[in-house]
């Protein structure tokens, strides 16, 4: 009997086919055959499946249009998040640079306005108000040009500033009127801090402070509200000039006169009767009027 020759010798030989008839008998019958199958069975078990090449190629293709998304909407993103960002920053400046808010009456003209800390003004006629808003925080302030009645809402230091004086509270109800040479400040309630050039005062409910060209003097009223919000000019030893000028802002005329310097009228006009208005004060000072045409009214003594 020949001996058994080695199964990777016959292994070799069978993988080339090299077997003979006998041989390859014996080895199908052989255990090193069978040993060969599990592991040949093992090894086909384990074997990855073969590759589909058209799915591969569009799962290629679904995986980069998905980043290729993922990347438009980052895109995107940082587009609009720029975007935002500069009208942010646009409407900032707009803010930080804002005009403030103004008001200006005519002639025959008043206006009721609420500030932007809510205090409430009413503007006589030809008279201009500008709002400061002091963007710190530390207070507020405004400019009035003419005549001008405010309620002050409480808070921070509420100033009024005028070329002949300045006006300060805290919440309170007073009536300032700078023209010309003329400032006078009424408190009607609270307490208000007067600056003048030459003085400072403090007024309490029923006090006034009038500068004229010649003089700063105090004096004290009975009034609640100026009667000029309730359609009526009152005057107290006033220039007779400057009574006929606020006549003349009142109706929206001209009021040609002669030279009435060193005269005062003392009483009130009321604003919806030029006729009524006229007698009130000529009739007091001895003095005739004309209605002219074109809205002029001629004075003779």
């Amino acid at each position: 009997m020949e001996p058994q020759q080695p199964d990777n010798d016959i292994l070799l030989r069978w993988l080339n086919g090299e077997l003979s008839g006998e041989e390859l008998r014996r080895w199908e019958s052989s255990e090193g055959y069978r040993r060969w199958q599990s592991v040949q069975a093992a090894l086909e078990r384990g074997a990855p499946r073969p590759m589909d090449h058209e799915a591969a190629l569009a799962r290629l293709l679904a995986a980069r249009h998905k980043r290729s998304r993922a990347s438009t909407r980052r895109l995107r993103l940082i587009w609009v998040s720029g975007i935002a960002a500069a009208i942010a920053g646009l409407a900032l400046l707009l803010w930080l640079f804002r005009p403030a808010p103004e008001w200006a009456t005519g002639l025959a003209a008043k206006e009721a306005i609420t500030l932007p800390d809510g205090s409430e003004v009413i503007l006589n006629a030809s008279s201009a108000l500008r709002y400061k808003d002091n963007r710190k925080g530390s207070g507020r302030e405004v400019e009035l040009e003419g005549e001008a009645y405010f309620s002050v809402t409480k808070g921070s230091t509420f100033q009024v500033s005028t070329a002949l004086g300045s006006v300060q509270v805290l919440g309170t109800r007073f009536n300032v009127f700078a023209r010309g040479q003329r400032f006078e400040v009424s408190c009607l309630e609270g307490k208000v801090l007067v600056r003048t050039d030459s003085r400072q005062d403090t007024l309490l409910p029923g006090q006034g402070l009038k500068k004229t060209e010649g003089a700063t003097d105090t004096f004290t009223t009975e009034a609640t509200t100026p009667s000029w919000t309730n359609g009526q000019s009152s005057f107290q030893l006033a220039p007779l000039p400057e009574v006929f000028r606020e006549m003349e802002r009142q109706y929206g005329i001209q009021i040609l006169a002669p030279d009435l310097a060193g005269r005062t009228f003392t009483g009130r006009f009321p604003h919806d009767d030029l006729e009524v208005a006229l007698k009130a004060v000529c009739e007091a000072m001895g003095l005739e009027y004309t209605i002219l045409d074109e809205g002029k009214v001629r004075i003779t003594e």
